[in-house]
């Protein structure tokens, strides 16, 4: 007659399981820790706010970010005005035909007087286009 080996093996099954949920636990702080969804910027910049969808946009070639302290960014790559001066106009230089998009990351901190030698330059180099990246609002209606 077995009247309490139910129970027991009840137990037993439940040991077994402690360890799989450890790993499970592990995998989970693992990816958490190890895993980005986005590359990171160079440094932090807080966009300004907008009431305007952003329109869906094709792929852009360069990146610019600019944060409050007037620190400038080129694909995550810290450089000065002048370097990306000339680096952007070897890119058109090198490529005729082609359009040269570009990005700009702004911190919602910066004043259009700070912007205005960067679009000067972005102008004197004839990029075809300038995205500004802005966070939107949502509006209750």
């Amino acid at each position: 007659m077995k009247l309490f080996t139910s129970a027991q093996n009840r137990k037993d099954k439940d040991d077994n399981l402690i360890p799989l949920i450890n790993v499970v636990f592990l995998m989970l702080i693992f990816f958490m820790l190890a895993g980005q969804i986005t590359a990171s910027d160079a440094f932090k910049v807080t966009p300004p706010s907008s009431l305007i969808e952003a329109p869906v946009l094709e792929a852009i070639e360069f990146e610019v970010l600019f944060n409050a302290d007037g620190d400038l960014a080129l694909n995550n790559t810290l450089m000065t005005l002048e370097d990306i001066k000339s680096l952007l106009s070897e890119s058109k230089q090198s490529q005729q035909d082609a359009e040269i998009n570009v990005a700009l990351k702004a911190d919602a901190d910066v004043s259009a007087a700070q912007l205005k030698p960067l679009l000067t330059a972005l102008t004197e180099i004839q990029v075809n286009q300038v995205t500004l990246y802005t966070r939107q609002v949502i509006t209750q209606q």
